[in-house]
């Protein structure tokens, strides 16, 4: 019951291919002559919602600024405001991101 030293333990042996039938020989990914993949990982929001939802928590910042009678209002009105800046933030950047990032002059 002697392995051949070539398959190193491994079943199947070294035949270049892996059970996963499109990995190299080494067993890190495709050959160099294949596409590379299409999307990776999850797509970008689509920036009309990112700003729909930033100016919604703005708005609620302005609400909560006028409804609320307590000293300590101007706090959660900040906090609304930075949430509404971080997805207006959001929605430049997939923009951005979209685009290229090519600026027009």
């Amino acid at each position: 019951m002697a392995r051949d030293r070539k398959s190193k333990g491994r079943p199947g042996g070294s035949s270049g291919k892996s059970a996963n039938g499109n990995r190299g020989a080494n067993g890190r990914g495709a050959a160099k002559g294949d596409k590379p993949p299409g999307q990776v990982g999850r797509r970008p929001s689509r920036p009309g919602f990112l700003l729909a939802v930033g100016f919604l928590w703005i708005a609620v910042a302005v609400i909560e600024l006028f409804a609320l009678d307590a000293s300590w209002r101007f706090v959660p009105a900040i906090v609304f405001a930075g949430i509404g800046l971080f997805f207006l933030r959001g929605a430049a950047v997939t923009v951005t991101r979209r685009d290229g990032g090519s600026t027009s002059t």
